[in-house]
């Protein structure tokens, strides 16, 4: 079988990760693999996208689209060129399966406006990919749950978790952090510096941790990051604790095992996601997670308890005080990481992508 899989490559992190360490799973359970990268993920021009399409392989026997609005095209909103992407992508006759990586009910930090606009585009773009695609794949039950409030319970969706990279290497605690530089607790938000991250939430209770420094490790996403960067920094001179908050910036692969395995606890601050590719790593570094209170969160903590959320910032600050101060509490995230990386693994969602595979190109037989 070959697959092709359209998607960002070559990049830093998000979903260009995600999809290398996908195309590794798939060939190693025996799938053929081809790349049709997404490029031009600014351009403006509704029309940039429909190329990709000609660059599919045709010989492939499934495609695979990674699909996120921000990847294709900016004209005031994002995913101009994704609906010209979706008939183009149907007219091709190769079964198409679509991982939808973002979905969302609302878009209330947009304001009135900005919400109604963006859940337009939303509803058109899921429309033409539910009709280009045999089969949605999302990572959440609530995203799941919001196409078929918004589609009808007739669309084929599968809900596949954000498989675990559990083969990493761990570097231990100290020797990591001699490598920073640092000798304090170290609190760790990890990937892109970008607006939907609310590192206030941490900035504001480290003054009840005088001995932890908040370690921000990630490039800035364009257009958004730098000011993002102002913002943090701005607000930790005024709560007096800009000396204990440092910014990474872009960090090499060959680096992560060292910025992970100085983390005393890895805090997830999201305002707003689907799910994230960080919560995976963490756990695969066998890290205390705490994040907010998100439903693609409060799901795995659910199913899993191998992370603990919050809502207020007292809440925030007590889950913290119990990571840095418990080991009972350390011991039991750290199990439950054990479990949650057995059963949410590269292999075993490559395993389940083939069956998928495999189910829809036997009704097209």
């Amino acid at each position: 079988m070959e697959v092709c899989l359209i998607t960002p490559w070559d990049q830093e992190g998000g979903i260009a990760t995600y999809s290398e360490r996908f195309a590794d799973a798939l060939e190693a359970v025996g799938i053929d693999v081809s790349v049709v990268p997404i490029k031009h993920s600014e351009s403006s021009n509704p029309l940039a996208f429909t190329d990709i399409v000609s660059d599919v392989s045709a010989s492939a026997d499934v495609i695979h689209v990674q699909f996120e609005a921000g990847l294709f095209g900016q004209l005031a909103m994002s995913g101009v060129g994704a609906p010209l992407f979706f008939c183009a992508l149907s007219q091709l006759g190769t079964p198409v399966v679509t991982t939808l990586h973002e979905v969302h009910e609302r878009h209330s930090h947009r304001g009135i406006v900005g919400d109604y606009l963006l859940r337009a585009r939303d509803y058109i773009i899921e429309r033409l990919a539910i009709r280009a695609s045999a089969v949605i794949v999302v990572h959440s039950s609530e995203a799941r749950q919001i196409l078929s409030s918004r589609h009808g319970t007739d669309v084929p969706v599968e809900r596949l978790l954000h498989p675990t990279k559990d083969d990493v290497n761990r570097v231990p605690k100290a020797e990591a952090k001699s490598q920073l530089g640092v000798d304090d607790r170290v609190l760790l938000t990890f990937g892109f510096l970008e607006e939907k991250k609310r590192y206030e939430d941490v900035i504001r209770v480290l003054p009840s941790f005088p001995d932890a420094t908040y370690v921000i490790a990630g490039g800035p996403r364009p257009g958004e990051g730098e000011a993002v960067q102002q913002r943090v920094k701005a607000l930790s001179e005024s709560l007096g604790v800009a000396d204990r908050v440092r910014f990474l910036g872009y960090v090499d692969d060959s680096d992560i095992p060292t910025v992970f395995g100085a983390a005393d606890v890895v805090v997830l601050p999201y305002g707003r996601v689907s799910q994230s590719g960080v919560l995976n790593d963490a756990l695969a570094h066998r890290k205390p997670v705490v994040a907010s209170s998100l439903p693609a969160f409060k799901e795995v903590e659910a199913e899993y308890s191998c992370l603990l959320t919050y809502e207020s910032e007292s809440e925030l600050e007590g889950a913290l005080q119990s990571v840095l101060t418990d080991d009972t509490t350390v011991d039991r995230l750290q199990s439950r990481a054990e479990v949650y990386a057995s059963d949410v693994s590269w292999p075993q969602f490559a395993a389940k992508s083939e069956d998928i595979y495999d189910a829809i190109l036997s009704q097209t037989d």
